[in-house]
């Protein structure tokens, strides 16, 4: 049987503070789970009905797997309908900067607070094979439970940095460093050239991208709206946005 310590230190998981003290975060459910055999996370423990792990405990060799009943498992979950999985994963490390390379593609996100724009984004970009996402210091945590599930394990295969974000672009355009900014304003992406790569940027998801990073933008690019102006939306939500942007950046380099 599970401790109330032990329960209430995964349920405070959910909260960022108690995440970076502990340098761990929740994955919950068997497809995210599951995901993890597909990256390079360390597990510190997995709880799981005994069902599960008569199903699933061979597939993690050298993880510690602890029994738990229906009751504690709902304890355990956050989610809506209880799982029958819930991982404790430690947080990867990269106490290096990422390198940039000439005709690689990156995206940026500048102030993406909603937990299941950023999920849905890391799930594009790992369709589309960009393996590095920088975000600024306001952006969601990309370890917030809402993401995991939204990222459906692709979260787990995405290095994402927190940076400060204007300084970050200003520097990788100083070394010769496409920056590309989405703005209604911008060239139109379809007649763009944009098979170099590059770094994209994606804004916030009210007020696009601010002045200071603006300021470190070398393209403005923008996603033609196909209808009449007087009954057009005023926007496009982010991540399908980034999937436009993303899917002509793919198309371009091949």
């Amino acid at each position: 049987m599970l401790s109330k310590n032990r329960i209430k230190q995964i349920n405070s998981l959910q909260i960022k503070k108690y995440r970076q003290e502990s340098g761990t975060f929740v994955a919950e459910g068997t497809k995210v789970v599951l995901e993890l055999l597909r990256s390079d996370m360390r597990i510190k423990e997995i709880f799981a009905v005994p069902e599960w792990i008569l199903s699933n405990a061979e597939k993690f060799s050298n993880t510690i797997i602890t029994a738990v009943n229906a009751v504690e498992i709902r304890k355990l979950s956050a989610m809506t309908t209880a799982c029958s999985v819930v991982a404790e994963v430690y947080m990867p490390k990269h106490p290096n900067k990422p390198e940039f390379k000439k005709g690689v593609t990156y995206l940026a996100l500048d102030g993406v607070r909603d937990p299941g724009n950023l999920g849905t984004i890391l799930r594009i970009a790992n369709w589309y094979g960009i393996n590095t996402v920088l975000a600024s210091n306001d952006s969601a945590d990309m370890f917030n439970p809402k993401v995991i599930q939204a990222a459906m394990g692709s979260a787990f295969r995405i290095r994402v940095d927190y940076c400060n974000l204007p300084e970050t672009l200003l520097e990788a355009r100083n070394n010769g460093i496409d920056v590309f900014g989405t703005f209604m304003d911008g060239e139109n992406i379809y007649n763009a050239e944009i098979s170099h790569g590059g770094i994209i940027v994606m804004g916030n998801e009210g007020h696009g991208i601010s002045d200071e990073v603006s300021s470190a933008i070398s393209r403005r690019i923008a996603i033609p709206c196909g209808c009449d102006s007087a009954t057009a939306p005023e926007s496009l939500n982010v991540s399908s946005a980034t999937a436009i942007i993303c899917n002509e950046f793919y198309r371009a380099k091949k």
